[in-house]
C-alpha cells in the first residue's frame, strides 16, 4: 500500500511539473497532450516503440529519459491489472525529427543496472490488404461494397491489370482514418464468415511504406511512374518526360508498367512531376510519386529472411542490424549494383505485374517466396524466362493441411498468366498446376516452379512435333514364316494369381495422403 501512495505522489508531482495530464483507460495510461497544444496531433512518424522495460519502472522515471531528445506529445505505458506495466510502451513526439532522434539514441539505453530497453519507430499501419476481388470491378464498386461492411474507408487503391487495362489484379489496398478503424475492419472482414460478390475475400495487414525521412527525400531525384502500358517503350518515355522539361535526364528504368526516371538535377524532377501527372502516354493515363530510396544491403537481408516482403516485420530492430554486420562481414554484397532505383511510394506490393504482396493469413499465403539460398534453381530459371520474354511474373498459391497424423503438409500452385511469343503466337494463361502434398512451403514452392518448367517444355515439344510432319517408316518383308497350328495358351494359365497370405505394409506418416 505505501509502494502505490508512494507512485501516486510521484505521478501528481510529475503532473504539476508538467501541466501534462494522466488517465488511464483500456490498459494504458496516457501521458499528455501537452496543456499549451493547439490543432491537430502530431502527423504519422513521429511516435517511437519502447520495449524491455523494467515492471517496476513508470512515467516518473521515463517522462525525463525521453524528454531529453524533445518535446513529448504523448506516452502510451501499457498497464497490468496488478499495477505494474507490460514491458512496453508508446511515446509520440511533436515532430518526426525528435522520434529519428529518440530511436538514434536511445535504442539500447542502460535504464537500470544491465537491463537495456530497446526504442524502435512505431509502424502505425492504417491500411489493408483485401485479396480474392472479382478482377471485373472497378475502384467505385469496391469501395461502395466494403462500406457497407466496415466504416472508416479514406481510399480505395486498386490497379489494373497490366495486360489487359479492363480488369484489375484482384486485390486491393484499403487506407482508413487510424490504425484502430483498420484493425476493427479487419475484424469484421474475417475470411470464411463474409462473402463479398458471393465470394470469400482474404484480409489483412498491408505492408508498411518505408518511413523515410524528409530531409533524405528532399534529396531524391528519381521518379517512380506507374500505369504506363506493356508495350510503352521507355525510349518513348525518355522522350516524353525531355520534352516536358527541355533538358535531358539521366535514364529510365522500366519494369512491366511502372518505370524509374532517374534526373540529373533535383529540379527538373520537380518540374517533371508537375508538369506530366496524370498525362496520358499512348492512350494511359500515367501516376506520378517520388521514389523513396532504401538500403540495399538491408533490403536484401530482409527480403532474403521473408521471401518476398521489403520490409521485415519478424525480425526486431537488434536482430536486423546483426545479420546486417554478419553479411556485409562476408562480403556477399560485393557484385551488387551500386545503385538502387528505390522503391514507389504508390502503396506497397506494385513491384511485380499482377502479384500482391506477401501476407500471410491461416492457411494460404500469395506470391510467398522461401529463403533463396534453399532451392533456388528452378523458381529462378521460371522468373527468369518470364521476365526476359516480357511474360507476366508466375502467381503462386499455397495451402497448408493437417494429415491424421497432426503434421503439417503443404500443396503448391502455380499459374502463368500471360505466356505469349515465342513460345505460343497467341497468348494465353497456362495452369493452375498444382504439386503432390509436400514437406514444407519452401518445397512446395520448388515443386510448383518445376512443374511449370516441365509444363513448357512439353508445350515446346508438342508445338515441335506438330510442326514437323511424322516420318514415314520404311516396310521390311518378313524373314520369318508364320508356325502353323499354333494355338495360343488362356490367360488365365499364363497369369494365374498364387495365394499368399497378405503381409502387412506401414506407410510413413509424411508420405500419407492428405
Amino acid at each position: 500500500m505505501d509502494k502505490k501512495n508512494d507512485m501516486t505522489y510521484k505521478l501528481l508531482d510529475l503532473m504539476q511539473k508538467t501541466g501534462y495530464s494522466i488517465v488511464q483507460h483500456n490498459g494504458q495510461r496516457k501521458f499528455g497532450p501537452p496543456p499549451d497544444w493547439v490543432g491537430p496531433a502530431p502527423q504519422k512518424g513521429c511516435e517511437v516503440f519502447v520495449g524491455k522495460l523494467p515492471r517496476e519502472i513508470f512515467e516518473d522515471e521515463l517522462v525525463p529519459i525521453f524528454s531529453k531528445v524533445g518535446k513529448i506529445y504523448e506516452m502510451r505505458l501499457m498497464m497490468d491489472f496488478s499495477g505494474s506495466n507490460r514491458g512496453y510502451a508508446f511515446v509520440t513526439y511533436t515532430n518526426r525529427m525528435d522520434a529519428y532522434r529518440a530511436v538514434k539514441e536511445l535504442n539500447g539505453y542502460e535504464i537500470r543496472a544491465g537491463r537495456h530497453i530497446g526504442v524502435v519507430k512505431s509502424v502505425d499501419n492504417c491500411r489493408l490488404f483485401v485479396g480474392g476481388i472479382p478482377k471485373t470491378k472497378t475502384k467505385e464498386e469496391v469501395l461502395e461494397e466494403l462500406s457497407k461492411r466496415v466504416t472508416g474507408i479514406v481510399d480505395v487503391i486498386l490497379y489494373k491489370n497490366c495486360f489487359d487495362r479492363r480488369l484489375n489484379r484482384g486485390f486491393a489496398f484499403v487506407e482508413f482514418t487510424s490504425h484502430r478503424a483498420a484493425a476493427m475492419a479487419r475484424r469484421a472482414l474475417v475470411p470464411g464468415c463474409v462473402k463479398i460478390w458471393d465470394q470469400e475475400v482474404m484480409v489483412d495487414w498491408a505492408e508498411p511504406e518505408p518511413d523515410i525521412d524528409d530531409e533524405q527525400m528532399k534529396k531524391v531525384k528519381v521518379l517512380y511512374v506507374r500505369n504506363f502500358l506493356i508495350r510503352t517503350n521507355p525510349e518513348t518515355i525518355q522522350t516524353v518526360f525531355e520534352n516536358a522539361i527541355q533538358n535531358k535526364i539521366e535514364h529510365v528504368k522500366k519494369i512491366y508498367d511502372y518505370a524509374f526516371i532517374h534526373f540529373f538535377e533535383r529540379e527538373h524532377a520537380e518540374l517533371a512531376m508537375s508538369r506530366l501527372q496524370n498525362a496520358e502516354i499512348d492512350g494511359s493515363n500515367i501516376e506520378i510519386r517520388w521514389a523513396k530510396p532504401v538500403d540495399r544491403e538491408l533490403y536484401r537481408i530482409q527480403k532474403l529472411n521473408r521471401g518476398n516482403a521489403k520490409f521485415n516485420n519478424s525480425l526486431d530492430f537488434t536482430q536486423t542490424l546483426l545479420l546486417y554486420k554478419q553479411h556485409l562481414e562476408k562480403k556477399e554484397y560485393a557484385n551488387s549494383p551500386n545503385k538502387d532505383e528505390g522503391i514507389g511510394s504508390v502503396g506497397a506490393g506494385d513491384s511485380s505485374c499482377d502479384s500482391p504482396i506477401d501476407v500471410k493469413p491461416c492457411n494460404f499465403m500469395y506470391n510467398t517466396s522461401p529463403p533463396k539460398e534453399t532451392f533456388p534453381l528452378a523458381p529462378a530459371k521460371l522468373d527468369a524466362m518470364c521476365k526476359r520474354y516480357l511474360w507476366a511474373p508466375p502467381r503462386y498459391e499455397y495451402q497448408k493441411y493437417v494429415d491424421p497424423t497432426g503434421a503439417e503438409v503443404w500443396v503448391g500452385r502455380v499459374e502463368l498468366p500471360h505466356v505469349g511469343s515465342p513460345l505460343l503466337n497467341v497468348p494465353r494463361s497456362i495452369g493452375p498446376l498444382t504439386t503432390r502434398s509436400c514437406f514444407s512451403v519452401q518445397q512446395a514452392h520448388v515443386e510448383a516452379a518445376e512443374n511449370a518448367l516441365h509444363h513448357i517444355k512439353m508445350l515446346r515439344a508438342d508445338l515441335i512435333q506438330r510442326s514437323t510432319p511424322a516420318p514415314v517408316p520404311p516396310v521390311y518383308p518378313s524373314l520369318l514364316q508364320p508356325v502353323p497350328n499354333c494355338v495360343p495358351l488362356p490367360y488365365e494359365y499364363l497369369y494365374r494369381p498364387v495365394s499368399q497370405p497378405a503381409m502387412p505394409v506401414t506407410v510413413p506418416a509424411i508420405w500419407r495422403t492428405v
